[in-house]
């Protein structure tokens, strides 16, 4: 984050002599009066100033990052010309480096599993709405294969589920209704899916076909998880986790 008006002083390499009289009083005194950071800061809101301050932690980091990514160098480029950045950017710019880290530890994968069940958390299941046009949140999905996993997210193949249970196959609302518990789909994402609601128990076989035919057009999803968003990973194929 910003470094502490303390933390600047000791760290300054400049020839300014009062800042340099600072040093010496944190180093007999262990800390600077109000009046003495107020006149440290203003003086080191001089650019030319604030760019003798040795740089550490979060900072450092940026000003030698060595990378492609152009948000990051634009801000280590403000950094190089200003000395400075503010704790938003600092966030916005680590946060994108430890992306480029994790890519870096990625392990492409190609394991099936077939048979296996995710529930994710609604953040995924939005994305997944968005990405493939659908009118719903995908929260419970059935995988096909594993094809990629880093320390903090896992790549999947997969497919709106066919499983049934107590809650809905879309939106994960426990079933309450004859019907729903019969389909196992609530009418409002019954109608999300664009599949008749039954109005007869009789029916219920026809929905489900209807609903299969419905899961087949969709198709097969690809999609990163990251591994917070996973709630539940049900089957074999979950001992991938421990990879890292």
């Amino acid at each position: 984050m910003t470094v502490d008006i303390t933390t600047q002083v000791q760290n300054y390499k400049g020839t300014n002599s009062f800042i340099n009289k600072m040093k010496d009083a944190i180093s007999k005194y262990g800390s600077l009066t109000t009046n003495q950071r107020n006149a440290v800061e203003r003086i080191l809101k001089s650019v030319n100033e604030a760019k003798k301050v040795e740089l550490t932690g979060d900072l450092k980091t940026i000003s030698e990052y060595q990378g492609q990514n152009s948000f990051v160098n634009e801000i280590k480029g403000k950094l190089n010309e200003f000395g400075k950045l503010s704790d938003k950017q600092v966030v916005a710019a680590i946060k994108q480096i430890q992306k480029d880290i994790d890519k870096e530890k990625s392990v492409k994968l190609n394991v099936p599993a077939i048979g296996d069940t995710i529930k994710v958390r609604r953040k995924t299941g939005q994305g997944l709405k968005e990405k493939y046009n659908l009118k719903f949140n995908p929260i419970l999905l059935d995988i096909t294969r594993v094809t990629e996993i880093t320390p903090k997210a896992v790549k999947f193949k997969g497919k709106l589920t066919i499983k049934r249970g107590t809650v809905c196959t879309c939106c994960m609302k426990t079933l309450t209704d004859e019907f729903s518990m019969l389909t196992g789909l609530g009418k409002i994402c019954a109608s999300h899916m664009g599949v008749s609601y039954i109005t007869d128990k009789s029916q219920a076989q026809q929905f489900r076909e209807e609903y299969m035919k419905r899961v087949e057009e969709i198709g097969e999803m690809e999609f990163w998880v990251p591994k917070s968003q996973i709630q539940v990973w049900e089957g074999n194929a979950d001992v991938l986790l421990d990879m890292f």
